[in-house]
């Protein structure tokens, strides 16, 4: 078992580019599942993950420009000014990042505040878990693109999540198919160096 599981590690590298398909929900599970892995019975996670699809990244895309709704580009007959030509660019921005793949996981940073850890290391463990997860993703076959994104107003993009109130996005991992010239580009790829010394 240590080998195959060594084997995936060593292959996993962020994708390039992303194909608009994505994981049934079933498949999905299963894989969120085995990278959560077991906790001790006192533990108590301190993320979780929300996803949307492909067909939800234009509302994705205007929470993450402060926007409560898409913006109104009119009919086109009058060039837009000031603040609804920011709001348009803001929203074009935040589409293109929302639009990759098929499916986008929100990492949801969730503080215990009865844990023994610390708010802080709670936070570095949720963000720890996107490694774990684009492992799993990557063994089963799958393209993943980490991305952190700051919005300019968090309340709008809480809102959009129906997030409580202490939680905190930590940032989104984006799923897709892999195209098949990059997939064999990274099977015959050079061997993975290995960031390790040793003092005598």
């Amino acid at each position: 078992m240590v080998a195959p599981f060594l084997r995936i590690l060593s292959q996993r590298r962020r994708a390039i580019a992303l194909l608009p398909e994505a994981p049934t929900r079933a498949e999905l599970e299963q894989i969120v599942r085995a990278a959560a892995g077991r906790a001790a019975s006192e533990d108590t996670s301190s993320w979780r993950l929300i996803a949307t699809t492909r067909a939800q990244a234009p509302q994705l895309a205007a929470a993450l420009s402060g926007l409560r709704s898409l913006p109104d580009v009119g009919d086109g007959s009058a060039p837009l000014k000031g603040k609804q030509l920011r709001r348009l660019a803001a929203f074009r921005g935040s589409l293109a990042f929302a639009m990759r793949g098929g499916m986008a996981l929100a990492l949801v940073f969730r503080p215990a505040e009865d844990a023994q850890l610390s708010r802080k290391r709670q936070r570095m463990e949720a963000l720890a878990a996107h490694t774990v997860l684009e492992a799993a993703l990557c063994g089963v076959g799958w393209g993943v693109q980490w991305a952190p994104r700051e919005s300019p107003d968090q309340e709008v993009l809480h809102d959009f999540y129906g997030l409580q109130e202490r939680e905190e996005i930590l940032g989104w991992l984006f799923i897709g198919r892999v195209p098949a010239a990059e997939a064999r580009e990274a099977a015959a790829g050079p061997e993975p160096q290995t960031p390790l010394e040793f003092l005598d």
